[in-house]
Formats: C-alpha cells, sequence, structure tokens
C-alpha cells in the first residue's frame, strides 16, 4: 500500500491521488494512448476505497487527461512528448506573479507580452495575492488548460513539493526574478549582489560609516542576495557588519513604519540607509518624517529596484536599476526554447544591474563627488 496519501491533513484524499495520478501522467510514466492501471489495482496500491479512485479519476477526465471507455478501461489523452507549441492551447503562455502592486510586475509583463507576440504566442496573467497554495492551485489549472508553458515569478524561494514535481515533470516552466533553493530550472533574474553592493559601495565612497540595511522578512533568494551585496561591501571597506543595524520587516500588502520609526529611533548613529527594494525606501521616507529626520542631510538612502515613482519624489531616490522589461523577455525566450525543442540543459540567466544616483544619498551635497561606474545597458 503506497504511503504518498497524508491522511489527517484536512486535503481530501481523493484530490491528493488525482494530483498523484497528474504526476505520473505529465512525468511520462503514462503516454499517451496507454491505458491507466485498473480501478482495482489502484485502489490496492493506494489503500482507498473504488469510489475514492472514481473521484479522482473524473477529476482527471474533467481537466482532460484521460478519458474513461466502457470495454476498454481509463486512457491518457495527454500527450507529454508532443511538439508543445501545436497542443490544444499551444499557442499561448502563463505568466504568474505573487502581486501586483508596484510597476516592478507590469514591467515585466510588458517585456512577456512584447517576446511572446514576437513568437506568436498569448499570454494568460494570473496573480496569486503572495500565498503558496493559491500558487499551486493556479499553476494546476493551467498546465490542467494545456497552456503551452508558463514564466513563473515565484511567491518566494521556498521548494514547495507540487512546484518542484512540475518542473521535475518537464512541462515548460521558467522562473523569473528568483530560483528555488536546491532546485535546477530554468531562470532569469537580476544580479541582485553586485546591485546592492555597489550601492553600498556608493554610500561608503560618500563617507558614511554607520550604514543600515532594511529588508523584508521574506524567503527569497532576491533578497538574501541584497543582504549578502550589502555586508561584502562592508567588508571590503573594513567596516564591522553589525547585525544590530540589519532591520526586518513585513513587506506585504503594505511596509509598516513602526518597525522603522522605532529602528531610526534606537539607532540614531546611522548615518545612511540601503534598503532592499524601493518600496521599503518609500516607507524610511515617511518615517524620516514622522521622527524629525531629513533626507539627505540627515539621511542619506538608497533603494533598490528603480520603480516609476522614485524619480517623482520630492527628493527622488537613489536606486539600484533592474532590466525589468529584459526579464520579461528573457524569460520567454528560454520557455519557447523548451515548448519547441528538446533541452536537456538548463538555462540561467543573470541580468546586470545599474546605479542611478539622485539626490537621496546626498551625492549632491559633497563638494568632491566620487566617480560612478555607470554601465551602459542597451
Amino acid at each position: 500500500m503506497s504511503d504518498l496519501l497524508q491522511r489527517g491533513t484536512g486535503v481530501p484524499i481523493y484530490l491528493q491521488l488525482s494530483d498523484i495520478l497528474l504526476q505520473r501522467i505529465l512525468s511520462g510514466e503514462w503516454k499517451l494512448g496507454s491505458s491507466m492501471p485498473a480501478e482495482p489495482e489502484l485502489c490496492e496500491e493506494f489503500g482507498v476505497a473504488r469510489g475514492t479512485i472514481r473521484q479522482a479519476l473524473s477529476r482527471l477526465e474533467h481537466e482532460g487527461f484521460i478519458q474513461r471507455e466502457r470495454g476498454r478501461g481509463t486512457l491518457v489523452i495527454w500527450n507529454n512528448d508532443r511538439p508543445r507549441s501545436q497542443g490544444l492551447s499551444g499557442n499561448q503562455i502563463g505568466f504568474v506573479v505573487p502581486y501586483v502592486r508596484d510597476s516592478f510586475v507590469p514591467n515585466i509583463l510588458l517585456g512577456v507580452e512584447q517576446a511572446a507576440a514576437e513568437q506568436g504566442l498569448s499570454v494568460t496573467f494570473k496573480h496569486v495575492e503572495n500565498d503558496h497554495a493559491r500558487q499551486v492551485e493556479v499553476l494546476e489549472a493551467l498546465v490542467a488548460q494545456r497552456l503551452a508553458g508558463v514564466v513563473l515569478y515565484p511567491v518566494d524561494s521556498t521548494p514547495v513539493e507540487s512546484l518542484v514535481r512540475l518542473i521535475r515533470s518537464g512541462y515548460p516552466i521558467v522562473l523569473a526574478d528568483r530560483y528555488l533553493r536546491g532546485v535546477a530550472s530554468d531562470y532569469v533574474m537580476s544580479d541582485h549582489f553586485g546591485g546592492a553592493l555597489r550601492a553600498a559601495q556608493h554610500l561608503i565612497q560618500l563617507g558614511h560609516e554607520r550604514i543600515g540595511f532594511i529588508s523584508w522578512s521574506d524567503p527569497a533568494v532576491s533578497l538574501e542576495h541584497r543582504a549578502a551585496g550589502y555586508q561584502r561591501a562592508l567588508m571590503e571597506a573594513g567596516l564591522p557588519y553589525d547585525p544590530a543595524l540589519v532591520c526586518t520587516v513585513e513587506g506585504y500588502p503594505v511596509v509598516s513604519l513602526d518597525p522603522i520609526c522605532n529602528y531610526l529611533i534606537l539607532y540614531p548613529e546611522i548615518t545612511a540607509i540601503f534598503t532592499a527594494n524601493d518600496q521599503i525606501a518609500l516607507g524610511v521616507y515617511r518615517a524620516a518624517r514622522q521622527i524629525g529626520k531629513r533626507i539627505p542631510q540627515d539621511l542619506a538612502l538608497v533603494g533598490f529596484d528603480d520603480l516609476d515613482f522614485t524619480d517623482h519624489l520630492d527628493v527622488p531616490l537613489t536606486t539600484v536599476a533592474q532590466q525589468t522589461l529584459e526579464i520579461g523577455r528573457t524569460a520567454v525566450q528560454l520557455l519557447t526554447r523548451r515548448i519547441r525543442q528538446q533541452v536537456d540543459d538548463w538555462q540561467q540567466i543573470v541580468l546586470p544591474t545599474h546605479l542611478v544616483i539622485r539626490r537621496s544619498c546626498g551625492a549632491h551635497l559633497k563638494t568632491t563627488i566620487p566617480t560612478v561606474y555607470q554601465p551602459n545597458i542597451e
């Protein structure tokens, strides 16, 4: 009897069973036109009643993976080996994101749509409200609709079992902005480490020695790489890394100001802050105003992302710019390659970032402004 089913979890057994059977289809264990094991065999393997088996099979039949015929049994009608560009929805791909709350996601979407149009593909767009369960639900629905593939901006870098199974099944999927820890996959992301390193180096060049770092409590490798870049800049400059100067805040759906205000009051020796993204930087503007600190005169500030609002603040924000459009375009290029070719290698692309210097860092207040390297991004 199989021990794959988790009883007592609150998830109906027939749903767990249908997911297990679906993964066997997607992995190619049961190919197009083949017969699945008979119901009594499945009952014996999983230790469940025949009614439970029939519920699971009904779900798979409704979603278009199998067909039950009298006298022939249960046949697989999902072709895992077909040229994926010619499937039922072979001219359609999905783009799934955790949230839509700033200009970062829409700009990636624009790149996705541009590249998809060039390939003769249309895009189904979904957001999952930063929820792992919702992410799984949306992905399963897109697979059931037989979309040719999916570009996924994951909720975070946690290797959720069902998502890992989907990637390993061979279904075309490309991750954007971050990858899953310990899971080989196609992905495209920015040089988060290098961008953070350059941001912190810039503040050090301006003479700051007590530099704070504020990030989200989010298990994403993108944020971890930015934290590592901040630490590396301090180390290379011979400045001590003080964990007390690192502040973590909740980031969804809004940045809370209270922890930032308390942090700024508790550590008045901080003269500069690097934030893991521009949303947090906007929170620092508001928190600083509440406690009577001026940016940049009392507190230099650098963000990360270069969201649309950053150049329109009363004190425009110095920030690290990502190539958001190119992230979307490159992700579709990788996805199209995997849809239309039999490929065994993983494509993992890291795009360069660059520092955009504006007034929030206080460089304009210095009599001598350090030379800053700005790569020419086409």
